[in-house]
């Protein structure tokens, strides 16, 4: 029977359901009890590939900033919806990539405040772009999936239908880049200056979007991220174990032959 440690870890808050209606008495109290007590330690490890709080969002879009969080389930349908079959220009998004300690190491503060401030700022401009967060920390899959970490700036032109989108990476000080600095880069169309990305892990056009890969590949490496380098290891070492242990087993795949041709059957002596 194979164990999915992964399938276990997600059980987790089910046993702990089932556990709070286990009666104060009785074996399966003391049960409960040690569940719980290991739960407890394991739950800072578990890692979360999608969270996504629907009432923080709903707040960041209704209150001063007008931002919306992107999470793995929403992003393309929210940035796709903003445009109308009979839009005449695409529709400009800035999606700002940040993070917490765990993927960006304390270091997004200072640009996640100059591009919220921004957001602010846009709200007076009637062509400012639309805005968009992407927090890595609780959306590595989808980090993962557009190759990208924290902190960086994705500015899209999103056009109707299934039509080609235009994706641009402009640079940045992270450490000193202000809010100034972001509206004079709308109001110039400076951003425009980088060349348009087109390889691979583009969100809407690259090779692993049209085959439906670009999720399958941002686990893939979500995985290899939480996995420990010698668990990684060590399943190497049995995988290559295991292949080099087939092909040394006579009998598979036909005796091997000498230079003086077959190997005689049952080593029975040349006549």
């Amino acid at each position: 029977m194979r164990f999915s440690t992964t399938s276990a870890l997600m059980a987790l808050p089910l046993f702990a359901s089932a556990a709070e209606q286990v009666p104060l008495e009785g074996p399966l109290f003391y049960i409960k009890a040690e569940f719980q007590k290991y739960a407890d330690l394991a739950a800072p490890f578990i890692p979360h590939w999608n969270t996504y709080d629907a009432a923080h969002a709903a707040a960041a879009k209704a209150g001063g900033s007008n931002i919306d969080i992107l999470s793995l389930n929403n992003w393309k349908s929210t940035l796709r919806n903003s445009v109308t079959p009979n839009s005449a220009k695409p529709e400009e998004w800035w999606i700002f990539v940040t993070g917490g300690n765990k993927t960006c190491f304390g270091h997004c503060g200072n640009s996640e405040s100059a591009f919220n401030e921004t957001a602010l700022l846009f709200k007076a401009d009637p062509t400012a772009p639309h805005m968009g967060m992407v927090n890595c920390d609780l959306q590595p899959i989808l980090c993962n999936s557009w190759a990208t970490g924290p902190p960086a700036l994705y500015i899209m032109e999103v056009t109707p239908g299934n039509q080609p989108v235009e994706v641009h990476f402009p640079r940045f000080n992270a450490s000193s880049i202000t809010a100034q600095d972001m509206v004079k880069m709308h109001t110039t169309n400076s951003w425009k200056e980088t060349e348009a990305y087109e390889g691979y892990f583009h969100p809407f056009d690259g090779e692993l979007a049209k085959y439906g890969l670009a999720n399958v590949v941002g686990w893939v490496l979500f995985a290899f991220n939480v996995l420990p380098n010698w668990l990684f290891m060590l399943l190497v070492s049995f995988a290559s174990r295991s292949i080099m242990g087939k092909r040394m087993q006579p009998g598979l795949g036909g005796a091997v032959p000498t230079r003086g041709g077959a190997a005689p059957a049952g080593g029975a002596a040349r006549r």
